[in-house]
């Protein structure tokens, strides 16, 4: 579809989407996820698209999430090197296409799809194609991501997306999050090197059980998570009125990293809870653990759904 000049941001063209009482607003950069709101309460933080998008806000992380360390792997034999594109942690951060702009190839009222092809490079010299659903449904907003190999050879791949989920309020220390996570990643350092998987009972990362989060710094990775009756994975952060937001994903990804937004800028500084669904885990490319290998021809989907909590 062509875009129409006078629709153009800095972050590509914007795609509105509106049904069952929720809005939402799309940018074709990094297939990225601007607004959404129930009601006019907002379930995302959402940014201005005119101007640059803060860190990752909304975006989806292919053919990996999270960091590759150092920016270099091996994968069927191959000593890989990816551009360093996180310089003061020096590791390859999120993947190839969040700042790529997506092919608008489907748009209604309520839905719109968005395609993009990675084209082989030297770090990762593999043609993979991504199209990227987004559909209003009564219970949110869907998202369903699908990857498919056009190349020759197997492609290591995996998901993840980057939404900062918000409750009434103005900052995380306000809310209650819940996450049936029975097992998380630590880290070392600055760096954030991915360190052992460990159990979260009797820690202070364990969200199991729904709690404040207070003055609680998270950047942390978790697995291990407890199903729903449907099969699916959730999180959800509340106010103490119980109103807030949810995100639902399917057993494609059985990662999901949390991150508080701790930043400098008061504007970000833990204004958003970041709760990203992936495929496999920080450092899954160079550990190989969770990594897709994609076969030629083959596809590999994975869906998330973004919506309100209601109190009880």
């Amino acid at each position: 579809m062509q875009a129409d000049l006078k629709d153009l941001t800095a972050n590509g063209q914007l795609i509105n989407l509106a049904a069952h009482g929720f809005t939402a607003q799309l940018a074709t950069v990094g297939a990225t996820l601007v607004s959404l709101d129930y009601g006019g309460r907002p379930l995302v933080r959402a940014f201005d698209p005119h101007g640059a998008r803060p860190v990752f806000s909304g975006a989806i992380l292919a053919p990996w999430p999270n960091r590759v360390i150092d920016g270099a792997y091996h994968w069927e034999g191959q000593e890989l090197q990816l551009p360093i594109t996180e310089p003061e942690r020096g590791h390859a951060l999120h993947g190839l296409v969040a700042d790529t702009s997506f092919e608008i190839t489907g748009r209604r009222g309520s839905s719109a799809q968005l395609r993009t092809v990675i084209v082989p490079n030297p770090g990762y010299p593999y043609e993979v194609q991504l199209v990227i659903d987004y559909r209003l449904e009564a219970g949110g907003l869907r998202t369903i991501a699908t990857a498919t190999n056009l190349g020759q050879g197997a492609a290591p791949f995996a998901w993840g997306s980057h939404a900062y989920l918000v409750a009434p309020g103005k900052k995380a220390d306000e809310w209650t999050f819940t996450l049936p996570a029975g097992k998380v990643q630590l880290t070392d350092g600055a760096r954030l090197l991915p360190r052992e998987v460990v159990q979260v009972a009797g820690t202070e990362l364990d969200f199991r059980t729904p709690k404040p989060i207070g003055d609680l710094f998270i950047d942390h990775a978790y697995t291990s998570l407890a199903a729903d009756a449907d099969g699916s994975f959730s999180a959800s952060i509340t106010d103490t009125k119980g109103l807030g937001s949810q995100i639902i994903w399917d057993e494609a990804c059985p990662w999901v990293q949390i991150h508080t937004a701790d930043r400098d800028d008061p504007a970000l500084d833990r204004t958003g809870l970041a709760i990203e669904p992936m495929t496999c885990p920080p450092g899954g490319f160079n550990s190989g653990q969770d990594v897709i290998a994609l076969a030629p021809g083959a596809s590999h989907e994975a869906s998330w759904l973004i919506g309100p909590v209601q109190p009880r």
